[in-house]
């Protein structure tokens, strides 16, 4: 390289002169990298510094700002308690309170104007319905009608044949034990079947499977289980006081003249248990 530079122009070949420059280009592009790293790490010094600079400077903000909103709270804080201190309570008690403002009320538009009307026109066919369904579905029963109540004012001798009440579908009967009326009603307690007065035997008979009561309903013959079922019966004086009534456990009335009994076919009382010693053989 030296030998190549020592020689003059004219002295140098073509490949030697192509060689020199290449030399010179060379140690001008490394000569001026290395300027060029340097200027960058000057800067990058700096602008470091900078940074740290710039986020220490936050900090100290940051830290004083702190400082102060916690000494303000601080003050104010202790200022509240002065007052609390020095006001009395009553005083305290009697400060005005601040009212929530009432929210505007909006007017209803038109689809829920609509929709509130559709709603109560069907809550009040719903309740039409309902009212008609009950009104029809509630049992009505007239005086005189099986299911209301039949007045009767005169009675059957006691031990005499029982009144058949054809439209009331019961017996009115003068039980020969003494014990007084009853009004017993025509089905028989064992599978629902009609029985019978039989004058023969002076006794009630079912004709389906042969089970047999006295005048007082009582059961004395059959597979019947229990006794047969009788209508409550009301017995009135002549002002019209009720003076007697049947219950499960007064199953008789008293059976006299001038008095009025209303036999309710509407309110059954169930037979009593059969007593085996009531049963005969025929």
């Amino acid at each position: 390289m030296a030998d190549i530079e020592t020689k003059s122009t004219a002295e140098m070949t073509r490949e030697e002169r192509i060689a020199a420059a290449k030399a010179r280009a060379a140690a001008k592009t490394a000569a001026a990298a290395t300027e060029t790293s340097a200027k960058s790490a000057e800067k990058a010094d700096e602008s470091g510094d900078a940074e740290v600079s710039e986020a220490a400077q936050r900090f100290q903000t940051r830290k004083t700002s702190e400082k102060a909103g916690a000494s303000r709270k601080a003050r104010e804080a202790e200022l509240m308690q002065r007052a609390v201190t020095v006001s009395p309570r009553s005083g305290i008690e009697q400060l005005p309170q601040a009212e929530a403002p009432e929210k505007d009320r909006l007017a209803v538009n038109r689809r829920e104007f609509l929709t509130y009307a559709w709603g109560g026109a069907l809550a009040l066919i719903a309740l039409q319905g309902g009212v008609a369904t009950l009104w029809f579905a509630y049992p009505r029963f007239k005086a005189g009608e099986f299911g209301g109540v039949f007045t009767m004012t005169s009675i059957p001798a006691e031990g005499a044949k029982p009144d058949d009440m054809l439209a009331g579908k019961f017996w009115w009967s003068n039980a020969f034990t003494g014990e007084g009326m009853i009004a017993l009603y025509k089905v028989c307690t064992h599978l629902g079947c009609l029985y019978e007065w039989k004058d023969q035997t002076e006794r009630f008979e079912c004709p389906c499977h042969g089970s047999k009561f006295n005048q007082a309903g009582r059961n004395i013959k059959g597979p019947a289980a229990r006794d047969l079922d009788q209508f409550v019966v009301a017995v009135e004086d002549s002002t019209g006081a009720v003076v007697d009534v049947t219950t499960e456990l007064h199953r008789y009335v008293t059976a006299g003249e001038g008095l009025t009994y209303k036999v309710d076919t509407g309110r059954k009382i169930l037979g009593r248990p059969s007593d085996p010693s009531l049963h005969v053989e025929a």
